[in-house]
């Protein structure tokens, strides 16, 4: 079996430091298809997901971050592939190298006590839009390249 590359979008400047940081992160479509998205305090659109803490499967860290955002149970459905995003970190103070491994699922339920981070709402929306909205190169890429 060949591998493909591992795309790598976003720049950083030369002779900077960076972390790289793993994640995961789903396209959830409802039964509308509409593509579920992450709006956040600081004003941008994301898929839902995040960080890998340390000794966590992929796929466990897609489960906890899925519903710590949305408040959504989800079923992994596939494993999609990954990708590579260069950033800043106003925060943090800190470039990134965001390791993003993407899964398609679906919702099954909701968490009985909701969404556990309250700076994070869940928005669903055709995936066009999602498309032109996302915040990150890395999302769009993906959304056109299951989605479109």
């Amino acid at each position: 079996m060949i591998e493909l590359p591992t795309p790598q979008f976003g720049e950083i400047p030369n002779d900077t430091d960076y972390i790289e940081r793993p994640g995961s992160y789903a396209l959830i479509l409802n039964k509308k298809r509409e593509l579920a998205v992450v709006d956040t305090d600081w004003g941008h659109l994301y898929l839902p997901g995040g960080g890998i803490d340390p000794g966590e499967s992929k796929e466990l860290a897609l489960h906890r971050e899925v519903m710590e955002e949305t408040g959504l149970f989800i079923q992994i459905k596939a494993y999609l592939g990954s990708a590579k995003e260069y950033f800043y970190s106003s925060s943090r103070d800190s470039y990134f190298n965001k390791i993003a491994h993407f899964f398609i699922a679906e919702p099954i339920g909701l968490y009985p006590k909701g969404k556990v981070e309250d700076d994070h709402e869940l928005l669903w929306m055709p995936p066009k839009t999602a498309f032109e909205e996302l915040h990150t190169d890395a999302y769009s890429w993906l959304v056109k390249k299951h989605l479109l």
